[in-house]
């Protein structure tokens, strides 16, 4: 497939001062994206006393991690970004939820970028990262490593931006093996699409 369209600017994930002022603009949006995470966390197969083990893929500062972490509070977390200056201000931010989560630290735009995170997943989510790598074989590569880091019967759910068509996110995810998969929402901004592993 093609190269996705996307006008976002570089970015300096190694740059303590420029993570901290990415997040500090993303934090004006965490209403929003709270009714967001509280959409995938009603899709998550486990009730909220389960004891589940999920990795977030692009992790970031912890956002959609902190949420599920405290939805699901027996839940442990894998942790994956691809900046340690990110990962510093994720633990920082999630540092009351210590014991829970770990931070790896991986490109996942690299082929076999999962080593870092060991064993499978029940529940594998990413949240307004996996665009960033911008091209479509690439996200679909992404997207196939994912596949074999889920458990069976386990979901995967990314909430990101529409810099992909509908059309192209559905196929990515059905290249990949999953199943059932689905649009759960479609906005202009952040639009959720999810798929199970048989």
């Amino acid at each position: 497939m093609a190269q996705i369209t996307d006008p976002l600017r570089q970015h300096d994930w190694n740059s303590e001062e420029y993570v901290e002022d990415w997040a500090q603009r993303q934090m004006r949006n965490e209403t929003l994206r709270a009714r967001q995470f509280a959409l995938m966390a009603s899709l998550v197969p486990f009730e909220n006393e389960a004891a589940f083990r999920f990795m977030d893929v692009g992790c970031g500062y912890g956002a959609l991690s902190k949420y599920l972490l405290e939805t699901f509070p027996r839940a442990t977390a894998v942790c994956h970004d691809g900046s340690a200056a990110m990962a510093k201000l994720g633990g920082e931010r999630m540092k009351e939820l210590q014991g829970r989560f770990e931070y790896v630290i991986s490109d996942f735009s690299k082929k076999d970028w999962s080593r870092v995170a060991g064993g499978e997943f029940d529940v594998v989510v990413s949240c307004n990262a996996i665009h960033n790598v911008r091209v479509g074989e690439t996200i679909k590569a992404v997207y196939g490593e994912i596949f074999g880091r889920v458990r069976s019967g386990g979901r995967f759910f990314n909430l990101d931006r529409g810099s992909a068509t509908m059309e192209d996110q559905l196929a990515w995810f059905k290249s990949a093996g999953f199943q059932d998969v689905t649009c759960h929402q479609k906005s202009s901004g952040l639009s959720l699409y999810g798929g199970s592993k048989p």
